[in-house]
């Protein structure tokens, strides 16, 4: 187990590999609740902490180029696994299925992710945090190029 509090505050970034195809939702999505449309069920690479369903956080960056930021409020509101059965929060070090809604709305970035039918079909591309992680990451990109 591991806190946000005991991760550094560049690290606390949900990874987004793809959205999950509806193949996947079938085979590993029992656990999740049906999606309203401002909701994106989503496979996300090994997560940095323990962070509970009903976490908001709000933005969402490429990751090919962090500067491309969108201001979004992105709440974890289901998380499951291999075997269907529903988390209280997305473990650490996991790669989970979860169902993320987006407001105002899904953010483009997202939306055009390709649908995959498992963990590891595409690589990591949208990171989702708060504001100030995406600002530590900033200021770090910039250090690291000085």
């Amino acid at each position: 187990m591991r806190t946000e509090e005991d991760t550094p505050l560049a690290e606390r970034v949900l990874l987004i590999e793809s959205r999950a195809g509806e193949g996947a939702l079938k085979a590993i999505g029992q656990g999740l609740p049906p999606r309203s449309a401002k909701e994106e069920a989503l496979f996300l690479s090994y997560n940095y902490a323990d962070v509970p369903v009903g976490r908001s956080f709000d933005c969402c960056f490429r990751r090919s180029d962090e500067s491309d930021v969108v201001s979004v409020t992105t709440t974890v509101v289901a998380v499951t696994q291999q075997f269907g059965v529903a988390f209280d929060v997305i473990p650490h070090g996991w790669k989970t299925l979860a169902v993320l809604r987006f407001e105002p709305e899904i953010p483009a970035m997202v939306h055009d992710l390709p649908e995959a039918a498992g963990w590891f079909d595409q690589p990591i591309s949208v990171h989702v945090s708060d504001s100030d992680t995406w600002e530590a990451r900033a200021i770090s990109s910039r250090r690291n190029r000085s």
